[in-house]
């Protein structure tokens, strides 16, 4: 257990960002000892945690001494005053949760994927639309710098034209990632799917834009097996420029200190952005005419640093009255792409169109 302190309150700036932590799960543990046990230039503090299961929430509350609570309605009758609410509850829980605080007139950040349907997506931009609050989606890529070298890179001309694009996640998940049991669903469109897909369309959408049509497959599993045996899936979209580009998952491979997750291949260089899980590893790197061996474009990163850069870009966002660098509708997007996939896959690979998916 992390046994920082939390910071003292004569420290404390009383014109800082109030937030509630709601879900001290997995990630909601991992942003509390990562991020709010030492805040960002003291703009922003948390002031109670929220889990039905009391032991996770009693955690955070003696790791940071704030109160702890079973829900948000027991914050409220408490009396406990707040901006915003980081939400890290369970996928399915996210709609009904976000809007509830969207309506109270609350900031809201909420863990990917967005949601678990279209439609619970839509509610959630509908009512993030409503003005006068800040709606933030927990997406890592956009934030790391890896990812924001090779976006650079590449509006500087520097790959020249843009041939193809490819992602590829492909590890073994264990321990407490999959304790709640939602990633271990049946199916390659199950859970896991939903998670990896929609990080790595946002990763696609970063570098390629906007994404139109997706077509997907799967292995072959054996006859005898059962839905859970097929592991890898492989899509290829379509983006609007026309641009073709791979994404492969596969989530029974051995895992690597830092890996290739994404290549940009252009006329002029290609660009890997590397990602590291364990280590200051992950980086940007170009190869060119001028670096045949390739040149590091961006500092090294841990991929979990981005859990404090979306936190200080959704507090900024508040106290700058701004758009934060993920919003709903970004997530939405990313969303009606996986679904498309899942789609995709139940109709033998076609193409689907992800814009007849978004409607439904």
């Amino acid at each position: 257990m992390n046994t920082a302190s939390p910071v003292p309150s004569d420290e404390v700036d009383p014109a800082s960002v109030r937030i509630v932590l709601v879900g001290c799960g997995a990630i909601g543990w991992e942003v509390a000892t990562g991020v709010y046990a030492h805040p960002t230039g003291g703009r922003y503090r948390l002031v109670a945690a929220v889990d039905p299961y009391p032991d996770r929430a009693d955690a955070v509350g003696a790791l940071l001494g704030i109160p702890a609570f079973a829900s948000l309605a027991e914050v409220l009758a408490a009396g406990v005053e707040f901006d915003a609410v980081d939400q890290r509850l369970p996928h399915h829980l996210h709609a009904d949760a976000a809007v509830e605080v969207l309506t109270a007139g609350r900031h809201v950040l909420v863990e990917k994927p967005l949601a678990t349907s279209i439609a619970d997506a839509a509610r959630m931009v509908a009512a993030s639309d409503r003005g006068g609050v800040v709606a933030a989606v927990a997406e890592n890529y956009p934030h790391l710098s890896a990812v924001k070298a090779a976006r650079h890179a590449i509006a500087a001309g520097r790959a020249g034209e843009i041939r193809a694009l490819r992602t590829t996640r492909a590890y073994t998940l264990g321990g407490v990632w999959v304790r709640d049991g939602w990633r271990t669903g049946t199916g390659p469109s199950s859970g896991i799917m939903l998670d990896q897909g929609t990080h790595h369309t946002s990763l696609l959408r970063q570098l390629g834009g906007e994404i139109t049509a997706v077509a997907a497959q799967h292995s072959t599993a054996p006859e005898d097996a059962g839905d859970g045996a097929v592991e890898t899936v492989l899509l290829t979209v379509r983006f609007a420029s026309g641009l073709l580009a791979h994404s492969l998952y596969s989530w029974g491979a051995a895992a690597l200190a830092d890996e290739v997750e994404a290549t940009v291949f252009g006329s002029k260089a290609r660009i890997d952005v590397r990602v590291s899980y364990e280590a200051d590893l992950g980086h940007a790197h170009c190869f060119d005419a001028r670096a045949p061996q390739g040149t590091a474009i961006s500092p090294p990163e841990n991929y979990y640093d981005s859990h404090r850069l979306m936190v200080d870009d959704w507090v900024a966002a508040i106290t700058e009255e701004r758009r934060p660098l993920v919003t709903f509708a970004d997530a939405a997007a990313d969303l009606a792409v996986v679904f498309a996939a899942a789609a995709s896959l139940r109709h033998g690979g076609d193409f689907v169109e992800v814009a007849e998916i978004a409607k439904d």
